[in-house]
């Protein structure tokens, strides 16, 4: 009985030593214990912790300054006693330029870089043999409820934590549109839906056409508090 009780227990260590050993053999990304690196691959735990980044702004600083993203703390602000932009940033150098000067999260501002450099330009690459010179945007942080209702849930948008996206500029000046391209068989249609497939393994929730009629011209992308992909 002692004899089988060792060997039990041998076992349970072996398979233990081996399941250790084959945490520590994957890549950071793939690690659950890992830091985050804004310059690696998306892994299966980037969303999570570009995520936990809404709770630690320093943090998401530090991380920033690792990389090749800049951006530059904003003071605080608040506005009709629901909205507020706490620890925010203006986004000053990402992997491709905005529109619109752009006032957010730090945290959203992460995933966007990782979203970009992982998602858009390898989709760019792949479906239009392009490079994004610009992406257009409707839009960061505003001072709203959803859908701009004088009651119910307050958006994310109040808080800097979702962004609009309503297009992406090529360096050729081709203008790839969700309102006119989403949903199409076209290589401009398979980038769209690559780049909205891409961003729900890097933000919390991503909106797109396929989610009703207020999203029929953009994405909405943000690190909130629900998950979503539609």
């Amino acid at each position: 009985m002692w004899t089988l009780r060792v060997f039990a227990a041998a076992l349970a260590l072996m398979a233990a030593i081996m399941v250790v050993a084959g945490v520590f053999s994957l890549p950071p990304q793939d690690r659950p214990f890992a830091k985050l690196n804004l310059e690696d691959p998306i892994g299966a735990f980037t969303a999570s912790r570009i995520a936990a980044l809404r709770r630690d702004a320093d943090a998401c600083l530090a991380l920033a300054a690792l990389s090749k993203l800049e951006v530059a703390p904003i003071p605080d602000l608040r506005e009709r006693g629901f909205c507020r932009l706490e620890n925010a940033v203006t986004l000053t150098r990402s992997a491709h330029p905005y529109s619109r000067p752009t006032r957010l999260s730090c945290a959203l501002a992460a995933a966007l870089y990782v979203w970009e450099r992982e998602v858009v330009a390898e989709a760019a690459r792949t479906h239009l043999r392009a490079t994004v010179a610009r992406i257009e945007t409707l839009g960061s942080y505003s001072c709203r409820r959803v859908y701009g209702g004088a009651e119910g849930r307050v958006s994310f948008h109040a808080t800097g934590e979702a962004i609009d996206v309503s297009g992406f500029r090529l360096a050729d000046g081709r203008l790839v549109s969700i309102r006119r391209d989403w949903g199409s068989k076209s290589a401009e249609g398979q980038f769209l839906r690559a780049v909205r497939d891409g961003g729900c393994r890097v933000f919390r929730a991503v909106l797109s056409p396929e989610y009703n009629a207020a999203h029929a011209d953009h994405f909405h992308l943000d690190v909130g508090d629900y998950t979503i992909c539609r």
